[in-house]
């Protein structure tokens, strides 16, 4: 059975008000000032491992434009690093910096700290049937983004900003 348009509607209220609730629990008081987002390009890219960023702005659905921004930045702050691709000199790989996996580590700490804070009166199964109604969402989402027409996605790439 179909999801009525009512019920779209209020998951995707509720997605927006979550998302900005998240802002907040999940800042982190860190020393640096990135470009917002920045510490989500830097996870990101610790994830994927050595790319070319013209890849890793695909995945983030990023304009390179947007990415070289951050990337710029992270390298600047000592975060990134860069270096030729061996498979095309032309062309240079980045990578996450000892620094910026230590970054990631106190804000993810952080983070973790904020939230079990915020979520005091849950229950660990509370927590957990939480994760999985949200995995499930964000798989069914990233399902359907995978099938949407080329043309769609690459306009969307252009218009998204990075926000973690």
């Amino acid at each position: 059975m179909a999801v009525s348009p009512d019920t779209a509607q209020e998951l995707i209220e509720e997605l927006y008000l979550m998302g900005r609730a998240m802002r907040v629990v999940l800042s982190h008081p860190e020393p640096e000032q990135l470009l917002p987002g920045g510490v989500g390009v830097l996870g990101a890219l610790e994830a994927k491992g050595p790319c070319r960023q013209v890849d890793l702005a695909v995945d983030l659905c990023i304009s390179p434009s947007a990415l070289s921004r951050h990337v710029t930045e992270l390298v600047a702050e000592g975060y990134v690093d860069r270096h030729a691709d061996p498979g095309d000199g032309r062309a240079s790989l980045v990578h996450v910096t000892e620094d910026g996996r230590e970054l990631l580590r106190r804000v993810r700490a952080a983070r973790a700290r904020g939230l079990q804070t915020a979520l005091a009166d849950w229950s660990e199964t509370d927590a957990d049937q939480a994760y999985v109604a949200l995995r499930r969402l964000r798989n069914a989402l990233t399902a359907h983004t995978h099938h949407s027409a080329p043309a769609h996605r690459s306009d969307a790439r252009q218009n998204q900003e990075v926000d973690v």
